[in-house]
């Protein structure tokens, strides 16, 4: 299974390029906005039958030269032949020997296609496949250095990565489920518990990060699966990890919100949100024109970043029925996911 079939069914528009950007493959969305078959866009260059600036073309090339993802935002483009113009972010990415071309309309789109949609249901099933492969031998070197270890610390250590392989072989069986818009199983998920193991995981790559922790003892628990939640904060904290960096400073806190519902599919208003829990770094900050399209697969502020962990959030947010929010100024980042607690149920 590989990066081209998950895409096939995503709500925007994706190209596959080969040199000169000739089209080797668009999924149905590219098909249906452009108004032809896949059989006739093959081989002809992506801008002869998408038109926008000189200068936003030239992503794709330098995609190649860099061999990483980037994003142009404020583009605005068309179908060749047409005077009106869409406004839209375009991001290319290297994918094996093709470059990758996706084009993200950001004007008012309808819901299913918005932030934490549909767009990671696919990813989902990619990054399964992706997890499943490493982990039988990252567990057997494990088992093998706990041979040659004696201290009770370097035990533990491997006790940690044990428990990681077994979380995250779980995470892979129950990632093709992820695109649903509730948890298959919902469990009472203490939240202290999920951000002490993930503090405990993350500051072992990162042991020159000071830690805070503040913790409202009063909160409730939050209705849904552990090991999905699970990574959804340990992406948000590896995030202020590599932004504050090698010494900076974390804050995990969590407290009780009132007042704030998500949102159900049909656009009414959802189940009541109590739970909040926030990781804010001392990092620089995220530009204010990024701010609104972090959440999107493929975007990243970072130049060897994949775009994919933060999309990762916003799905497991939304799957909960919640909201994961972003304030930042430079200096300070905060990310803060809004979940439900067991018992609180959508409005009829």
């Amino acid at each position: 299974m590989d990066l081209t079939s998950m895409l096939e069914d995503w709500p925007f528009p994706v190209f596959q390029l080969a040199d000169g950007d000739r089209i080797v493959w668009a999924n149905l969305s590219a098909q249906e906005w452009l108004g032809l078959s896949l059989r006739k866009l093959v081989d002809r260059v992506v801008w002869d039958i998408m038109d926008t600036d000189p200068d936003s073309r030239s992503i794709t090339g330098t995609a190649r030269q860099t061999s990483g993802a980037l994003t142009t935002r404020d583009v605005m483009v068309s179908k060749s032949g047409q005077e009106e113009r869409q406004p839209a972010s375009l991001t290319a990415y290297v994918n094996g020997a093709y470059v990758g071309l996706s084009v993200w309309f950001t004007g008012p789109q309808p819901r299913e296609a918005k932030i934490g949609g549909q767009v990671v249901s696919g990813m989902g099933r990619l990054i399964a496949h992706e997890l499943k492969n490493p982990l039988a031998g990252i567990k057997g070197a494990a088992q093998l250095l706990r041979d040659d270890v004696d201290s009770e610390e370097g035990l533990a250590l491997i006790d940690l990565i044990g428990s990681e392989i077994d979380r995250i072989g779980r995470l892979a069986d129950r990632m093709e489920s992820l695109g649903d818009v509730d948890p298959t199983s919902v469990e009472r998920v203490n939240a202290h518990e999920i951000l002490r193991q993930a503090r405990r995981i993350i500051q072992s790559a990162y042991p020159d990060i000071v830690f805070t922790e503040k913790y409202d003892p009063s909160l409730p628990h939050v209705a849904g699966h552990a090991d999905t939640l699970m990574q959804a904060v340990l992406n948000l904290i590896k995030n202020a990890a590599e932004a504050s960096g090698p010494k900076g400073e974390i804050r995990l806190k969590t407290s009780f919100r009132s007042g704030v519902k998500g949102a159900r599919r049909d656009g009414a208003a959802g189940q009541q949100l109590p739970v909040q829990i926030s990781v804010r770094d001392n990092g620089p900050g995220i530009p204010a024109d990024m701010q609104q399209q972090v959440f999107q697969p493929f975007v990243t502020t970072k130049s060897d970043g994949q775009g994919l962990g933060l999309a990762l959030v916003s799905k497991v947010a939304a799957a909960h029925g919640g909201l994961v929010e972003l304030f930042s100024t430079p200096g300070e980042t905060t990310f803060s996911l809004l979940l439900p607690a067991p018992g609180t149920k959508d409005p009829t």
